[in-house]
C-alpha cells in the first residue's frame, strides 16, 4: 500500500493559498526558487502583503473571562509562576515529576543544547493558572533558524514530553498556549511532544482539532511501571520464581553481614547523599565504560540540582540497602501526587551474587503496598530487567503537531509520516535475528572506526 493511503496529506490549492510566498522565501537554491516563481506565475497564487495570522490573546475567552498567556526565557523568572505551576502539576491525571516546575528549572540550566534556545508559556484564566508549555528551540537541518523545530523537554534522562493542561479547560489553554508560541516563533515547522501519557488532557485537547495545526500520533513508547491499585496480590502473583530467588538472594547477603534497609522519604532524604549515589554507580560497569553520571559533567550537575529542589518540597526519596553499614545498593524516587518515579538504580558489583539491586527493587515493591497512598511506581522507561518481575506497560505516544503552513506540509510533514511509517510499521516486521545481527554490525563498524582513527595531536 502506497505511503500516501497510509499517512493521506492534505491537498493544497495554490491557487488558494498565499504561503507560497513561505516556499519562495525559504529556497536557497536558485533553481527551486526559480521553480517556485513560476509556479506562483501560472497558478496566480497572491503573494503579496502577506503576514501570519497572530490573534491577540486576551480576546479569547472562557465564560466571558480573557485566557492572558506570557512567555519566560530566563530561568530565573521561572519563580514567579512556580507555586501555581506546582499546583497543576501535582494535581494533574499523568502524575509525572517531569511536568513540575523543579524538573524543568534543572532541564533549562542543564540540558539545553549549544545550538538550542527555550521559553516558557503559561496561560491564565484570571489569577487561575490552566496550562504550561515548555518549548526547547532548535535550527532546521536544512532551514537552520529561518524555520525552526520545536520541542517540549526531552532527551535521554527526561523521558516524557508532555505537558500541563487544566482538565476542564484543555482544549481552550492548548489554543491560547499555541497561539503564545506562534508569536514567539511564528516561522516553525512543527511542535513535538514526546512520549504523552495515556491520562493526558492533551488527547482531548487535539481531538476536537487545532486550526493551525495537523495533528499526528507517532511512534510508541512503551514504559513498564507496578501498579499499586491493583493490589499486593496481583503483584505477587506475577513474580512466580522470582519469590523464591528473593530468599535466596537476601540469605546470602544476610551471610556478608548486618543488613539494614532504608526507604528515606521527606527530611529523612538528604539531597547530599546524591554524591555517595553517584560514586556507587561509577564504580561497576558504567565507570569502566565512561557513560556514569558523574563522567557527564551535564548530566552531573542536572541530577544535582534535581535532587536539591524536589527534596527542598519534600519529595526525594532515597531508597538504600547497606551491608556492615557499606551502601551496596542504591535507588532516586521523585514523588508527584500520588506516583513516585524511579529514575535510577545503582548497585556495587562487588556484591553481584547477592543480587543487591533486584533485592532493593523487591524491598521498595513491597514498601510501596505497605505505605497505602501510592497508586503507582513508575519507571518511565523500558528495560530488559523489567521483564523478571512481570511488570505492566504503559504506552506512551509521540504527538506531533505540524503547522498548516504551506512549507510545513510539503517540507516537512511528509518526512513526520515516513518515520512513523518506518516505526509502527515497518520496523516491527524485522524479525529480532536480523535486528540483532544489525547491531552486531553497527557495533563492528563502530569498533573499526575507533581503532583506525588518528590520535589527536597534543
Amino acid at each position: 500500500m502506497p505511503l500516501s493511503q497510509i499517512y493521506p496529506l492534505p491537498t493544497v490549492d495554490l491557487r488558494q493559498n498565499t504561503d507560497v510566498k513561505e516556499a519562495i522565501g525559504l529556497a536557497n537554491d536558485a533553481a527551486i526558487a526559480e521553480t517556485w516563481s513560476v509556479l506562483h506565475h501560472d497558478c496566480g497564487a497572491n503573494l503579496s502583503g502577506y503576514q501570519l495570522p497572530m490573534e491577540d490573546m486576551t480576546t479569547m475567552q472562557i465564560d466571558h473571562r480573557p485566557i492572558r498567556t506570557v512567555s519566560v526565557r530566563d530561568v530565573d523568572a521561572l519563580s514567579a509562576h512556580a507555586d501555581a505551576w506546582d499546583r497543576l502539576g501535582r494535581s494533574a491525571p499523568q502524575r509525572l515529576p517531569t511536568l513540575l516546575p523543579d524538573w524543568m528549572d534543572a532541564f533549562f540550566r542543564h540540558r539545553v543544547g549549544e545550538q538550542q534556545s527555550w521559553f516558557c508559556t503559561f496561560a491564565y484564566l484570571g489569577d487561575r493558572l490552566i496550562g504550561v508549555l515548555p518549548v526547547v528551540v532548535s535550527p532546521h537541518p536544512i532551514f537552520g533558524r529561518a524555520r525552526p523545530l520545536l520541542m517540549t523537554p526531552s532527551d535521554d534522562i527526561t523521558n516524557s514530553g508532555d505537558i500541563l493542561l487544566a482538565t476542564e479547560h484543555a482544549h481552550e489553554a492548548l489554543t491560547a498556549l499555541l497561539q503564545e508560541v506562534l508569536r514567539e516563533q511564528p516561522a516553525y515547522l512543527e511542535l513535538l511532544l514526546p512520549a504523552v501519557r495515556q491520562t493526558s488532557p492533551l488527547w482531548a485537547a487535539t481531538a476536537v482539532g487545532l486550526p493551525e495545526h495537523v495533528v499526528m500520533k507517532g511512534r510508541v513508547c512503551r514504559y513498564s511501571k507496578i501498579d499499586v491499585a491493583a493490589g499486593e496480590k496481583a503483584y505477587l502473583d506475577g513474580l512466580g520464581q522470582l519469590k523464591r530467588n528473593l530468599r535466596r538472594y537476601r540469605k546470602k547477603l544476610d551471610e556478608r553481614g548486618p543488613v539494614s534497609v532504608e526507604i528515606l522519604t521527606d527530611e529523612a532524604a538528604e539531597p547530599g547523599f546524591i554524591h555517595e549515589f553517584l560514586e556507587l554507580e561509577a564504580s561497576g560497569w558504567k565507570g569502566r565504560h565512561g557513560s556514569a553520571i558523574i563522567q557527564q559533567p551535564k548530566d552531573a550537575a542536572f541530577y544535582t540540582r534535581l535532587v536539591e529542589t524536589f527534596a527542598a518540597r519534600g519529595r526525594l526519596e532515597w531508597h538504600v540497602i547497606r551491608v556492615a553499614g557499606r551502601v551496596v545498593a542504591a535507588g532516586m524516587g521523585l514523588r508527584c501526587g500520588a506516583s513516585v518515579a524511579l529514575p535510577r538504580i545503582a548497585f556495587d558489583e562487588t556484591y553481584s551474587d547477592c543480587a543487591p539491586g533486584t533485592l532493593l527493587t523487591g524491598e521498595v515493591n513491597a514498601e510501596a503496598f505497605r505505605r497505602g497512598h501510592l497508586i503507582e511506581l513508575n519507571h518511565l522507561s523500558e528495560a530488559a530487567w523489567h521483564r523478571n518481575w512481570n511488570m505492566p506497560q504503559e504506552e506512551y505516544v509521540n504527538l506531533h503537531l505540524v503547522r498548516r503552513s504551506f512549507t510545513a506540509r510539503l517540507f516537512h510533514q511528509t518526512v513526520v509520516a515516513s518515520r512513523i511509517f518506518w516505526h509502527e510499521d515497518l520496523k516491527r516486521r524485522i524479525s529480532p535475528e536480523v535486528k540483532t545481527r544489525i547491531k552486531a554490525l553497527i557495533r563492528r563498524g563502530k569498533a573499526t572506526q575507533s581503532k583506525h582513527r588518528r590520535p589527536s595531536i597534543q
